[in-house]
């Protein structure tokens, strides 16, 4: 519990949970000030940012592990927990509470069965988390054992050493969540856009659990096969997806005005994606990752910064992108059924392979992403 003197508080209890390749800080929302200036400063100062290496606080001094998540009491009827989530920053400032994590999502359903908030279903307690950012409801599954939540399991994902407990966690409820619109907000499966320095490009925009964007690895020079470390080396790598992150956010109208940029260098979304066809690489873990392994090979970014994982709520949306016709990612991906509406997607990213469901159907002349679910791991 880490004691903040100069601030004028008191000691604040915290659970740091694993959410998935995720690490957070979870904080109650009754230990805290509304939110606002005050609040972040604390939460601020429980991280030890900003500063790159965190020294003075908690933070893991990596953007997987500078997230926090507010607990509370639901304020939806059909759910039994709150969730907030802030991606603090390491160099500014700055708690970014405008998106989603869908890692620590699975860290809040075991917030949720440790507090007993849940309801019994077996040997599974049913959480169902207010995900209080985008105001929509994720309906989770946390194996238990003697009453408590469990901790052990053999279940295994990518970019996360040893096995732990599976966690289901489902986005049925998240298509259109960033925007407030449909899962393809501009109406296209693949939008042209012009990037400066680049030229026309072709994008996918898809809104599902966060704002991403989808590129050809190819058309921004990106070897996917290569070290997640020498991708973030190469400037001009992390330069051309920067800039194709701000065109396409400018061409949908998600930035606008004098401080766009700025906005763009805090904001978790949008993330974007370099994806194509399944290729032999190895994994951050030294793990040799074979091309029948994965059906996708994608890496994503935001903030300049390359995820050493693969984002949860990224999952989410590339699952969902595989079964909609025309898009960057159902090129990319062999047929895994899609056709039935129903299907599973193995992403290659730089810790491994994440699999991910989806159920994703034709309605109304649009496309309706019923569910988009995944397993992670936890650990308290």
């Amino acid at each position: 519990m880490p004691v903040l003197p100069a601030l004028n508080m008191r000691s604040i209890p915290t659970r740091i949970i694993r959410g998935g390749s995720s690490k957070g800080i979870y904080l109650d929302r009754a230990d805290l000030p509304e939110p606002g200036i005050a609040r972040d400063e604390i939460v601020l100062r429980v991280f030890g940012s900003p500063d790159r290496r965190q020294i003075d606080g908690l933070g893991g001094a990596d953007k997987l592990t500078s997230k926090v998540a507010i607990m509370g009491a639901p304020t939806r009827a059909d759910c039994d927990v709150n969730y907030l989530f802030g991606q603090v920053n390491t160099e500014l400032p700055r708690v970014d509470w405008k998106a989603n994590c869908g890692n620590l999502s699975a860290g809040a359903a075991l917030y949720g069965a440790l507090t007993g908030a849940g309801r019994m279903e077996g040997g599974r307690m049913q959480v169902n988390v207010h995900q209080v950012n985008t105001g929509r409801r994720l309906v989770t599954h946390v194996p238990m054992r003697d009453g408590f939540p469990a901790v052990e399991g053999d279940f295994v994902i990518g970019g996360v050493p040893g096995t732990g407990p599976r966690i289901d966690v489902d986005f049925g409820d998240f298509a259109g969540s960033a925007l407030g619109g449909s899962v393809l907000p501009t109406g296209n499966a693949v939008d042209r856009v012009d990037i400066p320095g680049l030229g026309p490009l072709e994008v996918s925009v898809i809104d599902m659990a966060n704002l991403l964007f989808f590129v050809r690895a190819g058309d921004i020079g990106m070897d996917t096969s290569a070290s997640i470390y020498d991708m973030q080396a190469d400037l001009a790598l992390v330069g051309r997806l920067e800039a194709v992150r701000k065109a396409v956010s400018a061409h949908i109208g998600f930035i606008t005005g004098p401080d766009a940029d700025q906005e763009l260098r805090v904001s978790t979304n949008p993330l974007i994606f370099a994806v194509a066809p399944p290729m032999a690489y190895g994994a951050t873990n030294g793990q040799a990752v074979a091309v029948g392994d994965h059906d996708l090979s994608a890496r994503s970014l935001a903030r300049y910064e390359f995820s050493k994982a693969y984002p949860g709520s990224g999952a989410a949306g590339t699952a969902v992108a595989a079964g909609i016709p025309g898009t960057l990612v159902q090129e990319a991906v062999a047929d895994l059924g899609q056709a039935r509406g129903i299907y599973d997607l193995r992403v290659g990213h730089p810790g491994g392979v994440l699999r991910v469901a989806a159920e994703v159907r034709a309605e109304d002349g649009g496309v309706a992403a019923r569910s988009g679910q995944k397993s992670r791991t936890d650990s308290s």
